[in-house]
């Protein structure tokens, strides 16, 4: 028997301060209602839980975000139906002011009178709509600014053939080369893969039907690199060899027989790449000579060159200068400036006359969209972009429709017809986003009560367990305690021996 240590009193209060220390976690795993209230409890099922937490609250935040978008969208498009409703009103005054039984300076005026109060609302509503203070129908939300397809004609000439950027097609345009007895020739404008516009003459000597004269004669020229050429039956066919965007799209093919300029000339339309570059050359444009004037269309915008304070024809965007001409910097910086107002990305070429177009970045996000942030993460996949088009007068072109004439009422039908179509087909895709985000918003909610569940069984305790463990525990401690008394009373007993 020892006396200097009490090996069972020590062993006694070992067990007492264990039992103790875990009935402390017992009450504070049920206090808490946690089972991991502190990285010690369980290292790595905290940091699991913590980065749950913050993709669980990022969720709730983005099913927010949605809702808020879904509000947005329903502010827009409930705007626009009132757009509609005032189009088909000023339809169904054309289509009065159409029919011969009315005057002009009587009952056409007067028509005209309403169409005007309506154009006004219709500016009045894309001016005045918004949401938290953004403008939701004045251009403001337009797409990125840049060109997807330009054309352009210069007097009758017509606009074909068309390339296709991004398809499995090459571009080819055939031109006559009948009338030749002595001399043809032609110029050809292509762009290359950077843009940039390349244009090769050839001359070709001998009558129209010697095909072979012709084409030994474009063989021989640096266009034969990038088209196949071939010539019969008095045609000479031009294919690019390339495919896809920016891939020497044919631009304009001009010829002449005999020395004479011919009639015929075939022009492009470009669909052009992401960043590509399209060159218009309006420098032969004369807006009093009817051959010469000038008219483009840009994604659907058709523009007319006209001198100051004239007007363009129906269903075309007046682009004005001095003259009607561009032929000088100033004609040129003028015209720029215009199409800059429309969202396009226009610049002076360095040849006056010349404008490049530069098409539209393909990011979803870029330009002026308004970008909604649907889930946790920076990442494109949870985002979703909305774009609306200037929804005035200006952006629906019907600024300078006219119906106090028989003749304008006629011509205004189509060009309110168009604008219809315009808003209806804004009208459907804020209605497509708005099934979108709906969607978003039930995923978001599944995927947040999933995701809780999971951080639940990590984090949370359950209550039932943890209380048999600290009722476990609460009868070890007392149990050691009890100990920790029959340990203490040991000693004595040696005092027996000393008796």
């Amino acid at each position: 028997m020892r006396i200097q240590h009490n090996i069972a009193a020590l062993n006694a209060t070992r067990q007492l301060a264990t039992n103790n220390s875990a009935l402390s976690k017992n009450i504070q795993k049920l206090s808490s209602g946690y089972k991991i209230n502190s990285a010690a409890d369980d290292a790595a099922g905290l940091a699991i839980s913590e980065k749950m937490r913050a993709q669980i609250r990022g969720l709730d935040q983005a099913t927010n975000n949605a809702n808020d978008g879904i509000s947005l969208v329903q502010t827009a498009e409930g705007a626009l139906n009132e757009t509609a409703s005032i189009l088909q009103r000023m339809a169904e005054l054309a289509t009065q002011a159409s029919n011969g039984t009315y005057q002009d300076d009587v009952d056409r005026t007067n028509l005209q009178t309403e169409v005007d109060r309506l154009k006004k609302e219709i500016d009045r509503i894309s001016t005045s709509t918004n949401f938290n203070q953004i403008n939701l129908l004045d251009g403001s939300l337009s797409s990125a600014s840049g060109a997807k397809k330009v054309s352009y004609t210069i007097g009758t000439t017509t606009s074909s053939p068309t390339a296709t950027g991004g398809v499995a097609a090459s571009q080819s345009v055939t031109v006559s080369a009948a009338g030749a007895t002595s001399t043809g020739a032609l110029d050809i404008t292509y762009l290359d893969n950077d843009g940039n516009v390349k244009t090769v003459s050839v001359s070709y000597a001998g009558a129209a039907d010697d095909n072979a004269n012709i084409q030994n004669a474009l063989n021989a020229t640096s266009l034969a690199d990038h088209f196949d050429i071939t010539v019969s039956s008095e045609k000479i066919t031009l294919t690019a060899k390339e495919k896809g965007a920016s891939k020497f799209h044919l631009v304009s093919v001009a010829q002449s027989i005999d020395g004479a300029a011919s009639t015929e000339k075939t022009l492009g339309t470009y669909t052009a790449g992401k960043d590509d570059v399209f060159t218009m050359d309006l420098s032969t444009v004369d807006a009093s000579n009817a051959a010469s004037i000038g008219t483009f269309e840009i994604d659907g915008k058709k523009f007319q060159i006209v001198k100051t304070g004239q007007k363009a024809q129906n269903g075309y965007i007046a682009i004005s200068t001095d003259t009607g001409k561009v032929s000088t910097k100033d004609d040129t910086d003028s015209v720029v400036a215009q199409l800059k107002q429309y969202g396009l990305d226009a610049k002076a070429n360095a040849t006056d006359g010349n404008i490049d177009i530069t098409a539209a970045k393909s990011d979803e996000k870029s330009g002026n969209s308004l970008m909604f942030q649907i889930g946790d993460s920076a990442t494109d996949d949870q985002q979703v972009s909305l774009n609306i088009a200037d929804m005035s007068t200006k952006g629906l072109g019907i600024t300078d429709i006219d119906i106090s004439t028989q003749s304008g009422a006629l011509a205004a039908i189509n060009v309110i017809k168009t604008a219809i179509n315009t808003v209806s087909t804004q009208r459907a895709e804020l209605g497509a986003l708005q099934n979108r985000l709906e969607h978003a918003v039930n995923n978001l909610g599944t995927t947040s009560e999933n995701l809780t569940s999971a951080e639940s069984r990590i984090r949370d305790v359950d209550m039932a367990k943890e209380m048999m463990e600290m009722t476990k525990n609460q009868v070890l401690a007392q149990a050691a305690q009890s100990m920790l008394a029959q340990a203490n009373q040991l000693p004595q007993s040696i005092l027996k021996l000393l008796q």
